[in-house]
């Protein structure tokens, strides 16, 4: 028997996304973000085998490109949470200059002292 996927509302899964964040060519701008469900992590995507992390915002799956800084801290956000991500700007490393994102964890619900 094969499930009527139309009565249902896929969670995660699927192939494809809506949009991304940061869409290709885009600037980004210190502060400017996306924040919603996190919902799914797809992994080895693109030329540069990259991670993608895939936020539910209103309905809409919008996938955000993987990155050095970005890939440590998703390491611990468990799939359901809030979660918020925005542009740092860029900082001074060790090796030269990196684009820089801060990254918040909702708490899902009361009583839910651990946001991560």
């Amino acid at each position: 028997m094969k499930p009527n996927f139309s009565n249902y509302t896929e969670i995660g899964g699927g192939e494809k996304v809506d949009s991304y964040f940061p869409e290709k060519g885009q600037e980004l701008v210190e502060g400017e973000g996306i924040e919603g469900r996190y919902i799914e992590k797809k992994t080895g995507v693109g030329k540069h085998k990259s991670n993608v992390y895939v936020l539910d915002c209103d309905g809409k799956k919008v996938g955000v490109w993987g990155s050095t800084v970005l890939d440590s801290k998703f390491l611990d956000i468990a799939i359901g949470k809030m979660v918020a991500v925005a542009y740092a700007g860029e900082k001074e490393g060790k090796g030269g200059t990196y684009h820089d994102f801060r990254v918040g964890v909702g708490i899902d619900t009361v009583g839910d002292e651990n946001p991560l």
